[in-house]
């Protein structure tokens, strides 16, 4: 049966093309996530739920499931790196293979993985991060660790003057955290930092997350603790984000001070009175008519 989803995307021209939903490997996990691709860009489907029962009124029609989907554009990149590590076969006394683009997407398990080809620039970003070589009529390529280090650095580069642009409301809140705890310029540079950090290694595998991490000195931040990000690290396998709700642990709940009226009203006499929701129940046919 077809379900209804509430789906916020981005702003896009008038005319654009249709929305083709894929499923791909997730960079973190491996495991199968949605994505979405249109006019040559590619979104990633995130599905945020709630604890509590929400519904949505769709025109005449209630739905009783009260997630919202948000597409958000997703670099690319963050895809090609786990496939094109996995797909070389390095090891120890061998670089690696040199493969086609075709052949690179070619994956039994993941037959979407050959639309990658229609995303806009995609061969300039395989350039990027990847040795290449002309065979024939044919350009192959294979994974270069270094162009992945530095691209990956650049990322963070470019990630971290979002601190002091007040459109980011999640990077104001950190900046807003490290006011309140009165962190040093310099700390906080490094508070900074290694928030960006963790931002982009939550779209890495485990290998370049500790590739990664050699590249910066935390010393006087302590142990990394990726714990932090609830963003990405809540995402379970069907792509819903559980936001942490905080939980009262106090075992009295301290009852909210009643107002005149209301103290007034339960120290009424309230025999013979019927309840509110009695006005609202379908009368009886035994009830007289006027």
């Amino acid at each position: 049966m077809f379900k209804q989803r509430i789906c916020i995307k981005p702003k896009c021209q008038e005319g654009s093309g249709n929305i083709i939903s894929i499923t791909l490997p997730r960079p973190r996990t491996g495991l199968p996530a949605r994505y979405v691709l249109q006019d040559g860009n590619l979104y990633e489907a995130l599905c945020v739920d709630y604890e509590q029962q929400k519904s949505w009124f769709v025109k005449d029609t209630i739905e009783k499931d009260g997630s919202i989907v948000f597409f958000t554009q997703f670099d690319p990149i963050f895809l090609l790196i786990p496939i094109l590590d996995n797909c070389r076969k390095k090891n120890s006394e061998f670089q690696g293979l040199f493969l086609s683009f075709d052949d690179i997407l070619d994956n039994p398990e993941y037959p979407s993985l050959t639309r990658l080809s229609s995303i806009n620039n995609i061969l300039l970003y395989m350039d990027w991060i990847c040795d290449s070589k002309e065979l024939l009529d044919n350009k192959v390529y294979r994974l270069n660790d270094e162009k992945v280090m530095n691209w990956l650095k650049k990322k963070v580069t470019n990630i971290l003057p979002k601190f002091d642009n007040d459109k980011y409301k999640s990077f104001k809140k950190i900046n807003q955290q490290l006011d309140d705890e009165i962190v040093d310029e310099e700390h906080r540079h490094e508070h900074r930092l290694k928030y960006t950090l963790e931002i982009v290694m939550e779209y890495l595998p485990n290998y370049w997350v500790e590739q990664l991490k050699k590249e910066y000195n935390f010393e006087e931040l302590g142990t990394w603790d990726n714990s932090t990000v609830v963003y990405m690290s809540a995402i379970s396998t069907d792509n819903r984000v559980k936001q942490p709700v905080e939980k009262d642990t106090s075992s009295t709940v301290k009852k909210r001070k009643l107002t005149v009226g209301q103290a007034s009203l339960a120290k009424a006499n309230k025999k013979g009175m019927k309840p509110l929701t009695s006005f609202f129940a379908k009368s009886s046919q035994t009830d007289d008519k006027i």
